[in-house]
């Protein structure tokens, strides 16, 4: 099994905790979400059905199978710890009808794909799905959903990024795929490559009017990066004029058959007149291309290598630097070790050790994590405290870019304050960083985290009103 293809099946029967051994029902399931109206936000979940994991039955001319799905939203035990879980804010019952002529036909990875839309007030959610199969026991998943709040009138912000094998202009409104003059065939797995070289994106950008344009016009940069870099990839990005509205439609694709097998987020960023991000949404997607995997090179002997000449000052730095990566494990191997070679050998271990490409002669983690340690430090720094040392530097260079910031710097009665949204931390899925400057000196110190094991402030809000302290 190649290893792109590996992963998004091993998330797939992850996602989908399978109870017995029979051949089962093989489904993806992604989700988006976007703008509703004052009080909702609408949520689509995509869901794609591998054809050769269904059983079929000869009917006439053609072959047919049923699925039978149970969807039920519930609140999120985390989100609201006081309130009862037990009861649905939405639920739905479907059968998934499918028909072939020829089961003998199906192809590797043919797939019925199926949409539900459905509206929900913002907040945290648990989607349960529940599959019953004749004669086994049923199948059941979880998975947590974080519905953001669009309607704030005041900021821009961008809806999720649906992905999609195909977009193109339609006037079917009967098309359960149709939406806003499209039909967008979703990609709930996020692969893409061989068979499906081009990959197409849909999103929404909302309230662009911050941007604050005397011509009546924003930027739209859209690119791809590897999944742990932040510099576009050459021929992977474009910017885009576009006219400030309440609402604006973001549409286009990326043909990916240059790119090699691996892991890469496409990113969406809202510019001003001044250049600057006001607002920025980013997706992970998957690349299949074999014919253009990179040869293996060789693991250079540490002897030879740049850390073993590396001045004490400098490993001591470095280690310094890892402090917020590195494992309990890890941490205590440095504590004991004193021999400066050993440090040396112990620094080039743990950047091995996070290399997600050690075919290659570069490690892209380290770089990257170089790079936001440079960007945490020209933004972040105060007082005594280099940028990568405070709070919002920590949580930047642990979890990586936040794929949006909102900035609430001038609330009245409220201290200023950020609210950085991930939609994906590894073990977590979408999750939100709250930071503020609780003593007016420019520090903005973690107050609340939706991510286990950080700050948790429920009542944060309460705590930003108050008086300074």
């Amino acid at each position: 099994m190649n290893r792109i293809y590996g992963v998004v099946l091993l998330y797939g029967l992850l996602f989908m905790t399978m109870e017995g051994m029979a051949q089962q029902p093989q489904i993806e399931m992604d989700y988006a979400s976007f703008a509703y109206d004052e009080q909702e936000s609408l949520v689509e979940l995509y869901m794609a059905v591998e054809a050769n994991s269904l059983t079929y039955v000869a009917d006439s001319s053609v072959y047919r199978t049923v699925i039978p799905l149970h969807l039920k939203l519930v609140r999120s035990s985390e989100a609201a710890p006081n309130l009862s879980t037990d009861t649905p804010i939405w639920s739905q019952e479907n059968q998934f009808h499918f028909a072939l002529r020829d089961t003998a036909a199906i192809t590797e990875g043919q797939v019925f794909l199926r949409q539900v839309r459905f509206t929900v007030v913002p907040g945290e959610y648990e989607l349960q799905v529940e599959i019953p199969v004749s004669g086994q026991k049923k199948i059941q998943a979880r998975r947590d959903l974080i519905i953001p709040d669009f309607s704030q009138q005041n900021s821009c912000t961008l809806s999720d990024i649906t992905l999609a094998s195909r977009i193109v202009p339609s006037n079917d409104r009967e098309d359960p795929f149709y939406k806003n003059g499209l039909t967008i065939l979703p990609n709930p797995n996020q692969l893409y490559g061989e068979g499906a070289k081009e990959m197409f994106y849909y999103a929404e950008a909302y309230h662009t009017a911050c941007v604050k344009s005397d011509i009546g016009e924003y930027t739209l940069f859209t690119f791809v990066t590897e999944a742990n870099g932040s510099i576009p990839i050459p021929r992977f990005q474009k910017r885009f004029r576009r006219r400030v509205r309440d609402t604006d439609i973001l549409v286009g694709s990326f043909d990916v058959d240059s790119l090699v097998t691996g892991t890469y987020f496409l990113r969406f960023v809202i510019l001003n007149y001044a250049n600057e991000a006001m607002v920025e949404q980013n997706r992970k997607f998957f690349v299949l291309n074999p014919s253009l995997d990179i040869p293996v090179v060789p693991a250079e002997p540490f002897e030879t290598s740049g850390y073993a000449s590396l001045p004490e000052e400098e490993v001591e730095k470095g280690l310094d630097h890892l402090r917020v990566l590195v494992t309990e494990q890890e941490a205590r191997r440095i504590r004991r070790v004193k021999d400066l070679d050993e440090r040396r050998r112990i620094l080039r271990d743990i950047w091995d050790a996070r290399d997600p490409t050690p075919e290659t002669a570069v490690n892209e983690f380290r770089d990257e994590f170089y790079t936001l340690l440079m960007y945490a430090n020209e933004r972040y720094s105060v007082q005594r405290l280099e940028g990568w040392e405070t709070d919002r530097g920590r949580v930047l260079l642990k979890y990586g870019r936040p794929a949006m910031i909102e900035s609430h710097l001038y609330e009245r009665g409220r201290k200023p304050y950020e609210i950085w949204k991930y939609n994906n931390i590894s073990g977590e899925g979408r999750a939100d960083f709250v930071f503020a400057d609780m003593d007016g000196f420019g520090d903005f110190e973690l107050i609340h985290s939706s991510v286990a094991g950080e700050r948790k402030l429920p009542d944060w809000i309460r705590e930003i009103t108050q008086g300074y302290r």
